[in-house]
C-alpha cells in the first residue's frame, strides 16, 4: 500500500507541475494548414510614403515634355523634349540639387524627344528618342560631366523611342518602345566595359510610353500603351526571366517611374485617347504584393520622367494637357 500510494502522490505533483506552467511558455497559435506564417516585414519608406507631399521647385529654363530624366550624382538631367509645341530638341537642362538652381549643358547632338535616359559609372546616357528619321534612332550617346562633351557609342541593334532605360547590375538596360512605328518588348542590354549590346529575354507585353524603374535588383515596368495598359511585369537578371505581378488599379499611359523607399512609383500619364491628363500616384510594394495611392501630383502631367535624389523625387516639366501641344516649366517635388 505504502508503494502504491507513493507512486499516486508522485503522479499528483507531476500533473499539477505541469498545469502550473506559465501561460507566456506555452506555444503560440498556428496558421490554418499548421505552419506559422511570417511576419511581413515593410521597409521605413513603405511606411511612411503616405505622409509624403508635394511641393513646387526652382522652374526650369524652358518648358518641356517627352523629355528623358536622370540623376548624376546630386544633379538632375533633362534632355530633348518638346518645347514650344514643336518635337526634337537638343535641350540638356541641369538642376543642381544642393543649390537649386538650374543651368544649361552640352546639347545633344541630335535633336530628340522620347529619348531614354540613365547615368551609370559616372556618365550619362542618351538612348534612342524620335528625331529626323522616321521610325526612330538607334543612336545612343554618352555625357561626361567633367568635360561637358557627349560622345557616341554602340547603337541600338535597332531604331528605338519611347522605351524604359534603367540601369541594373552594371548595365544598361532598355526595354520595350516602338520601333518603325510599332510597340515592341524587345530587351537590349548595354556593357559599357566592352561597349557592346547583348539581348536579354523580351518583355511579355509589348508596349511604349511605359514606366519602369529599379527596385532591390529587380526591373518592374507598368502601363503604358496600346491602350490603357495596368500590366506590371518583373524582370529578374539572375534567371533573364519575367514574371507578373499584379495590375496597376487603373492603366495608362506616357508616365513616369521611379524607385522610392522600396517601392515602385507610377505617375501621372494620360487615357489612350489622349483627352485627359492623370494626377494619380500609385506604388507598388514589393514585399506585400500590394498597391496604394500616394498625394497626388498637384497638377496633371503626362510626357514625364522623375528620378529621386537624397530621398526626394524631382519631376520636371511635362504635359499639363493630354497629346503634345502644351509643355510646363514647372518642377514637382515630392519629400
Amino acid at each position: 500500500m505504502t508503494r502504491r500510494l507513493l507512486g499516486v502522490l508522485v503522479l499528483v505533483l507531476v500533473l499539477a507541475g505541469a498545469c502550473s506552467t506559465s501561460p507566456s511558455s506555452a506555444p503560440g497559435p498556428r496558421a490554418v494548414g499548421g505552419t506559422d506564417r511570417p511576419a511581413i516585414v515593410r521597409t521605413p519608406g513603405a511606411r511612411h510614403a503616405a505622409t509624403r507631399h508635394w511641393s513646387a521647385g526652382p522652374r526650369l529654363p524652358r518648358a518641356v515634355s517627352e523629355v528623358g530624366v536622370a540623376a548624376l550624382g546630386a544633379d538632375v538631367h533633362v534632355l530633348g523634349g518638346y518645347v514650344d509645341g514643336h518635337p526634337h530638341s537638343t535641350t540638356h537642362l541641369v538642376l543642381d540639387t544642393a543649390t537649386g538652381r538650374w543651368r544649361s549643358a552640352a546639347p545633344l547632338p541630335a535633336p530628340l524627344d522620347h529619348v531614354g535616359a540613365v547615368a551609370l559609372g559616372g556618365r550619362l546616357y542618351a538612348i534612342g528618342g524620335f528625331g529626323a528619321q522616321p521610325g526612330g534612332t538607334s543612336t545612343v550617346d554618352a555625357y561626361d560631366p567633367t568635360t561637358d562633351r557627349w560622345r557616341a557609342v554602340a547603337s541600338l541593334p535597332g531604331p528605338r523611342a519611347a522605351g524604359v532605360a534603367v540601369a541594373l547590375g552594371g548595365r544598361l538596360h532598355y526595354v520595350g518602345g516602338k520601333t518603325r512605328g510599332q510597340d515592341t518588348g524587345e530587351h537590349d542590354v548595354y556593357d559599357p566595359a566592352t561597349n557592346s549590346w547583348s539581348t536579354a529575354a523580351a518583355m511579355p507585353t509589348a508596349r511604349d510610353h511605359a514606366a519602369g524603374a529599379v527596385v532591390a535588383g529587380l526591373l518592374y515596368v507598368a502601363a503604358g500603351r496600346p491602350g490603357e495598359l495596368r500590366t506590371l511585369e518583373v524582370y529578374d537578371p539572375g534567371t533573364d526571366r519575367w514574371t507578373s505581378a499584379p495590375d496597376l488599379p487603373a492603366g495608362r499611359s506616357s508616365v513616369a517611374g521611379a524607385a522610392l523607399g522600396g517601392l515602385f512609383l507610377v505617375l501621372g500619364g494620360e487615357d489612350a485617347g489622349e483627352r485627359h491628363v492623370v494626377r494619380d500616384v500609385n506604388a507598388y510594394d514589393p514585399a506585400r504584393r500590394r498597391w496604394s495611392t500616394l498625394a497626388p501630383l498637384p497638377a496633371g502631367r503626362q510626357g514625364v520622367g522623375a528620378v529621386v535624389v537624397d530621398g526626394r523625387l524631382y519631376l520636371p516639366g511635362g504635359g499639363p494637357v493630354a497629346g503634345g501641344s502644351t509643355q510646363t516649366d514647372t518642377l514637382l517635388v515630392l519629400g
